[in-house]
């Protein structure tokens, strides 16, 4: 076991103790000095309680030291296991004795386990993480506690932030044993990493200007492959219950903006007003933009969510047009009606005035009003 840092109740100390000196003689089997066994018996018992008393991160730092094979699974079932005091007080010395004399330990070596492709994994694997921010690192931990593994290892760190965000975003505690959702999940955000890879293409082409054929068909494929992933992602989404594609679970539902967002939607009419003042007063609009910012700041949208922004404002646009639209009709209408209606009251009262009786004044105002609506239908 690899002692880690966090382990130790004080690491300044422990890199000012300086390993004791070599002794002169080499070891036969790999020419490595050999501490005497005095000396190593003393650096154990400082490195122990530096270590919080972790005998196995002890050990592994006097093999390391010393050059002698670690087998973490030795240590712990012959000597560990047991927990017999009389036995862990003579440690490091019967470890050491055990790996000297067992014959499958013969010309073995701490260094000699530390073989290059064993090397070049590990170290892989802690630097793939180190372009990941803090809420990267974070969706991934969530990602792997949920599947137990993670899925886009291997995809290329430039994509592997915005892959985490958006799974991150699919998965809830309830699918943890839902392997065919799991599965669905990561095949979604993988289907979305896969448009924005050609959306990227096709606005490449758009903004070369290029218009032989064989760029044409390159964008005819494109669009194809586009339409037939989103297709795709349409159905997985469907068949295992996500909403929108990529957010889903319970978040915010039974919050205000919640409730009054189905207001809106049943069409609770005292809902809608409340909801059309508070989403219009100064202080909402200025709490929305300062967290629209906070969110621009945060989020790293790929070419496909700014895509699916794009299409959903111009949808917005549209049906905002259309009520305008439909409200400025109904509001000239409503004008005309009042002005008949005020035009009528004044000739009645000039009928009344000349001395027409008021039967005939009602004639002449019901042929008026069915004139007047006769021509609006």
């Amino acid at each position: 076991m690899v002692p880690k840092d966090d382990e130790l109740e004080n690491i300044e100390e422990l890199a000012e103790l300086e390993p004791v000196e070599k002794d002169a003689e080499a070891d036969e089997n790999n020419d490595a000095p050999v501490e005497p066994l005095e000396k190593i018996k003393e650096r154990y018992k400082k490195l122990l309680p530096l270590y919080g008393g972790d005998i196995a991160s002890a050990m592994f730092q006097i093999c390391y030291e010393n050059n002698y094979f670690y087998d973490e699974d030795l240590l712990f079932k012959k000597f560990l296991k047991t927990r017999d005091d009389e036995v862990l007080a003579k440690l490091p010395e019967v470890y050491i004795w055990e790996i000297q004399s067992t014959p499958k330990y013969e010309n073995l070596t701490f260094f000699s386990q530390l073989k290059k492709d064993n090397f070049n994994k590990i170290y892989s694997e802690d630097l793939s993480l180190l372009d990941l921010n803090e809420e990267d690192k974070k969706n991934r931990q969530q990602i792997v506690s949920i599947l137990a593994y993670d899925p886009f290892k291997n995809d290329p760190p430039e994509e592997r932030p915005q892959l985490y965000r958006d799974l991150a975003g699919m998965l809830t505690d309830a699918m943890r044993k839902d392997i065919p959702k799991q599965k669905a999940a990561v095949e979604i955000v993988r289907n979305y990493a896969n448009i924005g890879r050609y959306q990227k293409r096709v606005t490449e082409i758009m903004s070369s200007g290029k218009t032989d054929e064989v760029t044409q068909d390159e964008l005819e494929k494109l669009l194809s492959f586009i339409d037939k992933i989103q297709k795709s992602i349409n159905s997985t989404t469907k068949e295992n219950g996500f909403t929108g594609g990529k957010a889903v679970g319970s978040a915010g539902r039974g919050m205000l903006s919640d409730v009054m967002m189905q207001c809106e939607e049943l069409g609770y009419d005292p809902g809608i007003t409340n909801f059309y003042d508070i989403k219009t007063s100064a202080a909402i609009e200025n709490i929305a933009n300062i967290s629209w910012k906070a969110m621009l700041n945060q989020l790293n949208l790929s070419d496909t969510d700014y895509a699916d922004i794009l299409s959903s404002q111009a949808n917005i646009v549209r049906k905002a047009q259309r009520i305008a639209a439909d409200a400025l009709e109904a509001l000239r209408l409503a004008k005309e009606k009042i002005t008949k209606e005020a035009l009528l009251v004044e000739l009645e009262n000039d009928y009344r005035r000349k001395g027409i009786s008021e039967e005939e004044i009602e004639e002449f105002t019901k042929r008026e009003l069915e004139l007047h609506e006769g021509k609006d239908s």
